[in-house]
């Protein structure tokens, strides 16, 4: 109903709309292949996936509708394991039902979702958006205790996607150097939903704000900074969280960052976690998904990035976990093939390392190999 809907609406805006109004899209093509080992059985498996994305854009004065329209094509010995198994039967976590299977065998899943759509109104009040959308109130770079209602793992497999929420966001400019921001995501049960607000502003030369809400059952305040001192940049963040029936814990990350003029950025992170998870290893559908969760409480984290030319790039996350002295490492490298259309190939893998009871020395060693074509 909710997709006939949205549909209906947008295509009767666009047949009413006047000459001057603004239509464009774009979208890409994308084969991922991943290759490991399960985390239950620890048989090989291959994983191919195969996501084409549409992307329209409508604007019409104060108006503006986006989307981003996936199908997926999902093959390999990655359906046969437990994990995909486990993914399966995890509940989704946003509010329309705008995704689903189009069919399953054994050898092949294809799906489709609404991975972004909103239709946003400028108006003299602010800016308000509705509908499947980032959220993203941080700033640090290898962990965001601030980042509520996307959080991703830093070793999420595809670092620029996020899930998305169903949510209204409202925000507002205050002055010329601040926002005001606030959004409602709902869900079916009340006591489920999400509602808070954030204020950022410029001042003296930091880059601060303060956020305080309630995402489902967790009370959650926080601050946040960034800035530059005698050529070394800061960033930080802390989360305070209060949870209805369990005792209150704060997260917290410090970053130290530099630009060299060899074009290399590099960035050193701790990363304090209040509440370790009981037992991460028994949480496989969320490490599969790429949600994050932390067994221990301390972490220290590097990230260096270089464009070294036009046509080759790379990114490396390294993290340590200061307690049980497990590690990983994730590079990728991306290049972009000199050809008249934009294509970009990938490579990566994640090295892990600790003894077998450790966070990271329990996990597998994979590969990855990414091709992308945008249109």
């Amino acid at each position: 109903m909710v997709k006939r809907t949205c549909t209906a609406i947008a295509v009767s805006l666009m047949l009413a709309s006047p000459a001057g109004a603004d239509f464009s899209h774009s979208g890409s093509l994308k084969n991922l292949t991943v290759g490991s080992r399960s985390l239950v059985d620890d048989d090989p498996y291959v994983s191919n996936l195969t996501r084409l994305r549409l992307e329209p854009r409508y604007r019409q004065g104060d108006w503006t509708l986006e989307a981003a329209y996936d199908v997926e094509l999902v093959t390999g010995s990655f359906l046969d394991s437990p994990e995909f198994a486990l993914l399966k039967d995890a509940p989704d976590p946003r509010y329309w039902d705008l995704q689903g299977e189009l069919t399953e065998s054994g050898d092949l899943v294809a799906r489709h979702q609404l991975y972004r759509g909103t239709v946003q109104w400028r108006s003299p009040a602010g800016d308000w958006r509705l509908g499947r959308q980032q959220v993203n109130w941080s700033t640090a770079l290898i962990w965001n205790p601030m980042d509520i209602l996307n959080p991703v793992s830093p070793l999420q497999l595809e670092p620029d996607e996020r899930i998305g929420v169903d949510a209204l966001l409202w925000d507002t400019p205050w002055g010329a150097l601040g926002r005001i921001s606030a959004v409602h995501a709902p869900q079916h049960e009340d006591d489920e939903a999400s509602t808070a607000a954030r204020v950022k502003r410029f001042v003296a030369g930091v880059d601060a704000s303060v956020m305080a809400g309630t995402f489902a059952d967790v009370t959650k305040a926080g601050i946040g900074g960034s800035g530059s001192l005698a050529g070394t940049g800061w960033r930080m963040e802390a989360v305070w969280s209060e949870p209805d029936e369990e005792a209150s814990y704060w997260q917290a990350v410090a970053d130290l960052n530099w630009s060299f003029r060899n074009g290399v950025n590099l960035a050193l992170e701790y990363f304090y976690n209040g509440r370790p998870a009981p037992d991460p290893g028994l949480s496989l559908s969320r490490l599969a998904a790429g949600e994050p969760q932390y067994a221990d409480r301390h972490y220290t984290g590097l990230l260096v990035w270089q464009d070294i030319n036009p046509f080759w790039q790379y990114r490396v996350v390294a993290i340590r976990n200061a307690d049980d002295h497990s590690w990983v490492v994730y590079p990728r490298s991306t290049w972009t093939l000199p050809v008249p259309i934009e294509v970009y190939l990938t490579a990566g893998v994640q090295l892990f390392g600790g003894n077998d009871n450790s966070e990271y020395g329990a996990l597998n060693n994979l590969g990855l190999l990414e091709a992308q074509w945008f249109f």
